[in-house]
């Protein structure tokens, strides 16, 4: 049996594969989560009470995706525009020039994808609005505080565990460029 320890410290070794099943569950469960409830449980084809042990799972299946991503990346994302951060960064942790080429290329990229949905979401919004005012209550809006509060600093980890290739293996089959702490 693994302790939850050594599990922790072997997520930095998760294969590729692994890793985009864990940005896939972190980014479609709490969605799904909403439509299903918007489009069954609103307007009463499926009670609450049936729906609620297939909320707790797709918001865990969203939890559990964020903890892998976040495990795997815990120290090559390091923020080092903050100064407490960027001092432990070069201190504990410093990244190689590899690491350093992914950590800015899954920046960039995490902008760019944030860039893109934020027209997209302004356009559907004056889409809408085109004809009628908007009109926004808390209940309207709590979906999309979630969404912000949890993806976007969620976003460069997602990348990063996207586009990083796997490590080769040595001679002797063994990986040994990522260290597990």
């Amino acid at each position: 049996m693994v302790s939850p320890l050594t599990f922790y410290r072997r997520l930095p070794l998760l294969g590729r594969t692994r890793r985009r099943i864990a940005v896939v569950a972190a980014f479609a469960g709490y969605p799904l989560l909403q439509i299903g409830y918007a489009t069954l449980v609103a307007p009463g084809r499926l009670a609450t009470a049936i729906w609620a042990p297939f909320a707790v799972a797709l918001f865990g299946l969203t939890l559990a995706g964020v903890f892998l991503v976040y495990a795997y990346a815990r120290d090559r994302m390091v923020w080092g525009w903050f100064p407490f951060f960027q001092k432990a960064m070069n201190v504990r942790h410093p990244l190689d020039e590899r690491q350093r080429a992914m950590h800015d290329r899954s920046l960039i990229v995490s902008y760019r994808v944030l860039t893109l949905a934020v027209g997209l979401t302004i356009g559907a919004a004056a889409g809408v609005a085109s004809n009628e005012p908007i009109v926004l209550d808390f209940p309207a809006l709590l979906p999309f505080i979630v969404v912000f509060a949890l993806y976007v600093p969620f976003l460069p980890f997602a990348v990063l565990a996207w586009i990083e290739q796997d490590l080769p293996a040595d001679e002797d089959g063994l990986v040994h460029g990522a260290v597990a702490r």
